[in-house]
C-alpha cells in the first residue's frame, strides 16, 4: 500500500514539475522566429504600423494603425485580436508582462487606429512580441521591435492628430497636413528645423560603403508652442527640436500629396533609376515622362500585356517600400527599399538586437542570398538601416538586373 501511494505521489510531483516547466517556458523563440509574413503584400496578412510612445514617465501607449486601402476592408467595424509579451532582453526565457485582448474599431480616415496603455519603467530598455489577427478575415501580423525609455528617447516627444488627438506613429506626413506637438514634460516651445535635401539615393548592393552625407545647414527655422498647430506646407524634412529639453527631437519628412502611391508619371520615373542606364534615365525623365517611361516598360516586356504585369510588381513594391521604409528619405530611395523592389519580399526575416537580417531562396532568375541591414545614427532621431554592402552580392545583383531588362524577373 505504502509503495502504490509513493508512486502515485511520485508521479503527480512529476507531471507538476513538468507543468511548471511547461508553463516557464516562452511562447516562442523569439531570435528565431521568421517574421518575413509583414513584408509580403497577400491577402491572408495584414499590413500594421505599430509603435510605443511614451506619453508619461510612468506610462506608455502602445499604438496600431491599419490600412484600410492597403489591406482591402470594407466593413464598418473590424474586431482585432491582439498579444503582446514584454522581454527584458532576447535570451530572457520568459516574459515579463503579457497582453491578449479584443478590440472592436470603426473606421476613420482611411485607417483603424488603436491605442493600448502599458506600463514600461523609466530607464529601461525592453523587447516586445507583437501578433495582431483580424477575426472575420483571418489577417494577421507578427513582429518583434525594441522599446527604449529613457530621459534621452525621442519618445517622449510625439505629434497628435488636431481633429482627433490621435497619436502619430508615420514616419512621413502629406502636404497641408495638420498636426500638434505633444511633450511629455510639460507645457513647450518647439523650433522645427527644415530641410529641402536630396539625399543620396541607395546604392547597388555590391558597392563599397559611402557615408551619407547629411545637409549642413537649415533652410528654413519654425518655432510654435505646444498649444499651436503645425501645417507642412511643403515638401521636405521637419525636424522638431524641444526647448526646454535640447535633447528631444522628432522628425516627419513630407512628400508628395499621394504619398506612398504612385499617381503620377514622374512619381513612376525616378524608380526606375535601379534598372536603367544612365542615359535611358535621363531620357525618360526629360520630357513626355509618360509615354517614355511606358515605353521602356513595353521594350522591356516585349508586349504590352506583360509590360503591365511588371508595371504593376514593380511599382506594388515601391508603394510597399514608401508605406513601411520611409525614414529622413522616401522608402524606396532606402537600402531596404532598393533590397524589396528589385528582389521582392524576403522568404526569411529575422531581427537581433541592432538589425534585420533578410534571406532569399533560390527561385527561377534569383540565386539564394543573404542581407543585413543594420540601425544606423542620424542627426535626425529617425530610425534608419543601412546594408552591410559585400562585392560578393555582385553576381546576384546583375542577375536579377538583367531579369528586370528582360522580363524575367519574379
Amino acid at each position: 500500500m505504502r509503495a502504490k501511494l509513493f508512486y502515485s505521489t511520485a508521479v503527480l510531483l512529476f507531471m507538476l514539475f513538468v507543468a511548471c516547466i511547461f508553463a516557464c517556458k516562452p511562447y516562442k523563440d523569439l531570435g528565431r522566429v521568421n517574421y518575413s509574413d509583414r513584408y509580403k503584400p497577400v491577402q491572408s496578412f495584414l499590413f500594421v504600423h505599430s509603435a510605443v510612445i511614451h506619453s508619461k514617465n510612468d506610462s506608455s501607449v502602445l499604438v496600431l494603425e491599419i490600412p484600410i486601402a492597403q489591406n482591402g476592408f470594407q466593413y464598418d467595424t473590424v474586431h482585432f485580436s491582439i498579444k503582446y509579451l514584454l522581454f527584458e532582453n532576447l535570451s530572457s526565457l520568459t516574459a515579463f508582462d503579457s497582453l491578449q485582448t479584443q478590440i472592436n474599431c470603426n473606421t476613420a480616415q482611411g485607417y483603424y487606429h488603436l491605442e493600448i496603455p502599458i506600463k514600461i519603467k523609466m530607464n529601461s530598455s525592453s523587447f516586445m512580441y507583437l501578433y495582431v489577427n483580424e477575426n472575420s478575415s483571418l489577417k494577421h501580423f507578427e513582429t518583434f521591435f525594441r522599446i527604449n525609455k529613457n530621459s534621452n528617447s525621442p519618445g517622449f516627444l510625439y505629434p497628435v492628430r488636431v481633429t482627433t488627438n490621435e497619436k502619430y506613429i508615420s514616419s512621413y506626413v502629406n502636404g497641408n497636413q495638420v498636426l500638434k506637438m505633444n511633450n511629455s514634460f510639460g507645457a513647450d516651445t518647439f523650433r522645427v528645423w527644415y530641410y529641402n535635401y536630396q539625399f543620396q539615393l541607395a546604392t547597388p548592393t555590391f558597392f563599397n560603403f559611402v557615408p551619407v552625407k547629411f545637409p549642413e545647414r537649415v533652410d528654413t527655422v519654425f518655432v510654435f508652442t505646444d498649444s499651436d498647430t503645425f501645417r507642412f506646407s511643403k515638401a521636405g524634412l521637419y525636424v522638431f527640436h524641444s526647448t526646454t529639453h535640447p535633447d528631444l527631437i522628432y522628425s516627419l519628412l513630407c512628400a508628395h500629396e499621394s504619398y506612398p502611391f504612385i499617381t503620377e508619371p514622374i512619381q513612376m520615373a525616378k524608380p526606375l533609376r535601379y534598372i536603367s542606364k544612365n542615359e535611358e534615365y535621363e531620357y525618360f525623365t526629360e520630357k513626355n515622362i509618360k509615354d517614355r517611361v511606358d515605353s521602356f516598360w513595353i521594350d522591356k516586356g516585349g508586349s504590352t500585356e506583360h509590360a503591365k504585369d511588371m508595371i504593376r510588381r514593380y511599382y506594388n513594391r515601391v508603394q510597399f517600400a514608401n508605406e513601411f521604409f520611409t525614414s529622413y528619405q522616401e522608402g524606396w530611395q532606402t537600402d531596404r527599399g532598393l533590397v524589396y523592389i528589385i528582389f521582392g519580399p524576403p522568404d526569411e526575416v529575422y531581427y537581433d538586437e541592432d538589425a534585420e537580417w533578410w534571406g532569399y531562396h533560390s527561385r527561377g532568375n534569383r540565386s539564394s542570398v543573404r542581407y543585413k541591414f543594420v540601425e544606423t545614427e542620424n542627426p535626425f532621431g529617425i530610425k534608419s538601416y543601412s546594408l552591410l554592402r559585400n562585392q560578393n552580392y555582385f553576381d546576384s545583383w546583375n542577375r536579377q538586373g538583367y531579369a528586370w531588362r528582360h522580363g524575367l524577373a519574379d
